[in-house]
């Protein structure tokens, strides 16, 4: 199988940071590459350190923005498919920590990670971690920041309602990602352990969440707790 390696892509948007909450911001640029995909990075601040969840390209504009808010400590790569610029951002930011999802120092030999996610592995900072079992073609930690209340997703969750690129809306209506906040039909199909899956997402809904970020779709601030619990119902059963 040929190596992964960082794609070429194409930007029709300046990405720009976009304050979600005290020391919580995302910054989203649309991807071309066919299709024309959103993709959000998310950075969390303790104690001038950042966190960069789901690393996007990282332009020179980009880059100021970062040093204005602190220094990058964390870059972490959440699951087996959000990694193709996590290489860049470790090259303008050495002295960072490149964190692994499970299956990735396999998939990416050409990176070199420093450390392995794991459920502790950000509790200093404010932020706890879980391992979204059951599923290990996803293989994807979701993280909670506590001071929000935010739950900071890559591609559990969706929350996309408009998409001007009619074979990109094509996709998420195909894979039932459009129109609605939830999950999609790709998860159960890649699920191979239905029961480990539930427990997972049990233990995420103990968090008390009030708003929910993902690499795809608008974040979304939760109005009812069981909002979110509706939301990933399909995997529940």
């Amino acid at each position: 199988m040929a190596e992964a390696v960082e794609l070429p892509m194409t930007i029709d948007s300046t990405p720009e940071l976009v304050a979600l909450a005290p020391e919580l911001w995302a910054v989203e640029l649309h991807r071309q590459s066919g299709f024309h995909l959103r993709v959000r990075m998310t950075v969390a601040r303790r104690d001038g350190a950042l966190w960069l969840h789901s690393p996007i390209a990282i332009d020179e504009a980009l880059a100021g923005a970062l040093a204005e808010l602190g220094e990058v400590r964390h870059i972490v790569a959440p699951n087996r498919f959000h990694h193709l610029f996590a290489g860049a951002a470790k090259r303008r930011y050495p002295g960072a920590s490149l964190w692994a999802a499970p299956g990735l120092r396999e998939k990416r030999k050409n990176l070199a990670f420093d450390r392995d996610l794991a459920e502790d592995a950000f509790a200093a900072d404010g932020i706890e971690a879980t391992f979204v079992e059951g599923a290990r073609p996803w293989s994807e930690h979701v993280f909670f920041h506590t001071e929000s209340g935010s739950l900071v997703c890559t591609d559990l969750l969706f929350n996309i309602h408009e998409e001007r690129h009619a074979p990109t809306r094509w996709l998420y209506r195909a894979i039932g990602s459009f129109g609605h906040f939830g999950t999609n039909r790709v998860w159960p199909l890649l699920a191979d352990d239905r029961r480990a899956l539930a427990r997972s997402l049990a233990r995420l809904l103990r968090w008390d969440v009030r708003r929910v970020i993902m690499a795809h779709g608008d974040p979304i601030e939760l109005e009812h707790p069981d909002r979110l619990r509706v939301a990933l119902a399909g995997l529940l059963r």
